[in-house]
């Protein structure tokens, strides 16, 4: 299998999980997911719809994503190092100008930014790039155990010893109001309580999640690039179908109680261990499923997504900003989940039209151009 056909592969399962993120951001954008007790907000089909969200998507994409920005750092590394080019000073550069992109998009659009928190954390993973695959291996498997250690355990803990129904609103202002503002209010408004929910992000990311949330996943990204991942799993399809199944059951029994109880806080930190387990079963079975023709033929719209992933991602930002803040449409906490959900969906299938039509014209996104361009200086 040539490296191009390895790209496609990464490519298509980087549109995949943008997919997933979009499915999850919906949640954030639509209604008050976070801050209110859903149990008592979201009923009948809708509560249906969330208990197979939760189960099948929540938390099980954003370990993707982060594997494969892991996975595109180990990429540039050896591009760098077959042109001869230093590769520190050019991963630095590509960084902090995603920090930097990070920072506004989570202060001006969306406090749930994840940006931020991968270029935060790539800047600690690329001083382990010349590690071998072995060693990152062990080094995430010892951060994912240290998370449930220091973490799940003592969080779900003493959410089950206090009350596992009660629910956290950083805004600062009650439920109501910032109903009021998200559905009516004027961007100033909206400004300043996703200011102070993102600032809490980054403390959040600089102070724990980069350690235990996003590293152990980019090390494992690093590592699965060294090791060939997609030209193994080429060869022993049928294992990593096996193994990928595998991962799916004990994931998908990890992370059913919150499924089943999504307003219980206890079962939320039980659901950061599921998350990453069922994540493994989706990107072994995606590679598998892909060396079939006839099925990678069909996989193969995610790789138009997948080549424009920045510009697609905060795209989505833009336009669910736009439909459901008081800015635009008005929408927050106006519609059924189901009908967010049809939302969310047509401007998925939309950016899928888009990107495919786009790269007829052009070889990478607005975002992606300014980005290389800072990164390279050229």
């Amino acid at each position: 299998m040539s490296s191009q056909q390895r790209l496609y592969e990464i490519d298509a399962l980087r549109g995949l999980s943008l997919l997933g993120i979009i499915l999850m951001n919906i949640l954030v954008f639509s209604f008050p997911y976070e801050e209110s007790l859903l149990s008592d907000v979201v009923h009948g089909t809708d509560a249906i719809l969330l208990h197979g969200i939760t189960l099948l998507i929540i938390g099980s994409f954003y370990p993707i994503f982060t594997f494969l920005f892991g996975f595109g750092l180990s990429i540039m590394y050896d591009n760098c190092h077959m042109k001869g080019i230093n590769y520190y000073p050019i991963i630095f550069r590509r960084l902090i100008f995603l920090m930097l992109m990070g920072v506004l998009h989570g202060f001006f659009v969306f406090s749930g930014d994840i940006l931020f928190g991968y270029a935060f954390t790539g800047l600690i993973a690329v001083l382990f790039i010349k590690s071998k695959a072995k060693r990152l291996i062990k080094a995430a498997i010892i951060l994912f155990i240290l998370k449930i250690l220091l973490l799940v355990i003592p969080f779900a803990v003493f959410s089950l010893i206090n009350d596992p129904y009660t629910q956290h609103n950083f805004s600062g202002v009650s439920l109501s109001k910032l109903i009021e503002i998200k559905q009516q209010g004027l961007y100033t408004d909206f400004l300043k309580i996703n200011a102070l929910e993102n600032l809490y992000n980054v403390l959040d990311v600089v102070t724990g999640s980069a350690y235990f949330e996003f590293l152990p996943y980019i090390l494992l990204g690093i590592a699965a690039q060294k090791l060939k991942l997609v030209k193994k799993i080429q060869l022993r399809k049928q294992s990593a179908i096996k193994w990928g199944i595998l991962c799916l059951i004990i994931g998908y029994i990890v992370k059913m109680p919150f499924a089943l109880d999504f307003s219980n806080s206890a079962y939320q930190n039980i659901n950061i261990v599921g998350g990453p387990i069922v994540a493994t079963g989706y990107i072994l079975i995606f590679i598998a499923m892909y060396q079939s023709t006839r099925i990678a033929h069909l996989l193969k719209v995610f790789t138009y997504p997948g080549k424009l992933s920045l510009s697609v991602y905060l795209t989505q930002s833009i336009v669910l900003s736009l439909i459901f803040l008081g800015i635009g449409g008005g929408l927050y906490n106006q519609l059924p989940l189901y009908q967010s959900y049809i939302i969310a969906l047509l401007i998925y299938c939309l950016q899928l039209v888009g990107c495919y039509y786009y790269l007829k014209h052009f070889k990478m996104g607005p975002f992606e151009w300014l980005w290389r361009k800072i990164t390279y200086l050229k």
